[in-house]
């Protein structure tokens, strides 16, 4: 072959890669990312381990016209955002935020060109301040020059003239603009940041969408000196790397079948919430009989509850994909901890069962632990940190009750009606009670 026929090029056309970007990636999800960069943000100003947040805010607002973020977290410097905030993944050497939720370096990058066809982003320090605004199509036409242009800073969008980072996109896509536009979108926005972001509102970071707060999902159990849920604390390490320092937390709240499930977080980033199927356990039949397993979910389970905390400082070392939206099954870190999930979430389940054959047994109004249960205090999961072994109230520590049984039969309207009168109640359920009562008290008399 001649030499002068020169190399084959396999570069990709930029129009391409940005439809290969953001193609897969849920617009929602894309919003999602942009907060994890203020939160990162917030982390590099107070501290990856400060749990005080008080006074940092981020404000989101969209329409069908643009979409904007803007933070008062610290911004970052000109130097991070020329090597490392524009470019595609994560380059060797860089130095992350220690426990940050932005891992793999396309987070907003892939936002942006979700979005929209024009973006700017600005942002300010103590010490400097800095713009890039790109209109993409123009961009996508200098096929062999990948930089993202310098901009003067524009300011005028900062909150209480605190540092931080102002983005906005306009030119939106269709798909895009028509979500923005809706009610129902932004409905939808706020619930996700409440569930993923609970840890870090409650913190005391403020977050609002189109002017309205994004409050704290608080996630409870039961808890007094005889129903507790297990909390059991672990690391896995591994030579010449990070380790991970895990915490489940496991036991029984309010029935709410579609709160109940598998909670899994890493770094404070909510991965899965409710999560009920084969991935986290549930119906996942064993090989091996001596091994607990869990039985599929249906609302009879829908006191669970199981919360798995994944922290460390690199941020690599945590179980979830990509987008941050499920976990790696083939993370080592989480098969060892699938293993612990299993057996913990295997004594709950037990006692639930338990609880619903009383309530077969005594109905639900006069079962012992029923009546416990309704009474019990609940504990925020973020004060159940300490080890401690689930425990479950047995019979000497209830007050015990007859066991009762359901009679039911049907009789003519009319006549339900005249014993109603007669009897002076107003129910069905009312005039069966009473009637029994009466035969009952003759009988015995």
């Amino acid at each position: 072959m001649s030499e002068n026929q020169g190399q084959i090029s396999a570069f990709p056309t930029k129009s391409f890669f940005v439809d290969m970007l953001v193609r897969d990636i849920p617009l929602e999800q894309a919003v999602l990312d942009l907060v994890d960069n203020c939160i990162d943000g917030a982390k590099r100003l107070r501290g990856e381990d400060s749990n005080d947040l008080s006074g940092l805010r981020v404000e989101i607002q969209f329409s069908k016209e643009k979409f904007s973020i803007k933070d008062n977290c610290g911004g970052f410097d000109r130097q991070t955002a020329q090597m490392y905030a524009f470019r595609f993944g994560r380059p060797k050497g860089f130095n992350s935020t220690k426990h940050s939720i932005g891992q793999f370096g396309v987070g907003m990058k892939r936002a942006l060109f979700k979005f929209g066809h024009e973006f700017l982003v600005q942002s300010r320090t103590p010490e400097e301040s800095w713009a890039v605004r790109v209109d993409v199509p123009e961009w996508e036409a200098e096929e062999n020059d990948w930089v993202f242009p310098w901009s003067e800073y524009e300011g005028g969008h900062e909150i209480s003239d605190s540092p931080g980072t102002y983005i906005e996109v306009t030119k939106l896509r269709k798909g895009t603009a028509t979500s923005f536009g809706t009610k129902v979108f932004e409905n939808k926005i706020i619930a996700s940041i409440k569930s993923k972001h609970r840890q870090f509102i409650s913190f005391g970071m403020e977050i609002f969408v189109n002017g309205n707060r994004v409050d704290a999902a608080d996630l409870k159990f039961f808890s007094t000196a005889t129903l507790k849920p297990v909390v059991e604390n672990f690391v896995f390490d591994e030579d010449g790397l990070e380790p991970v320092r895990i915490r489940i937390v496991v036991g029984i709240s309010d029935s709410i079948p579609k709160s109940a499930g598998w909670y899994v977080v890493c770094n404070g980033r909510v991965i899965l919430d409710a999560d009920r199927r084969e991935e986290t356990g549930w119906g996942v039949v064993e090989d091996n009989a001596d091994r607990p397993s869990l039985p599929s979910f249906h609302n009879q389970y829908s006191r669970f509850r199981g919360i798995v905390y994944f922290d460390s400082d690199d941020s690599s070392r945590v179980p979830w994909n990509t987008m941050k939206t499920d976990i790696d099954e083939d993370s080592l870190v989480w098969q060892r901890t699938y293993e612990r999930m299993i057996v913990l979430a295997r004594h709950v389940l037990d006692f639930i069962n338990k609880l619903d054959s009383e309530i077969e047994d005594y109905g639900r109004e006069k079962s012992p632990l029923m009546r416990l249960i309704r009474n019990a205090p609940k504990s925020s999961v973020d004060v159940l940190k300490t080890d401690q072994a689930f425990k479950a109230p047995d019979k000497s520590s209830v007050e015990e009750a007859p066991p009762t049984i359901k009679i039911q039969y049907s009789r003519p309207i009319e006549e339900i009606e005249f014993l109603k009168s007669a009897l002076g109640v107003d129910s069905a359920r009312a005039v069966g009670e009473r009637t029994f009562e009466i035969v009952l008290e003759r009988n015995r008399g």
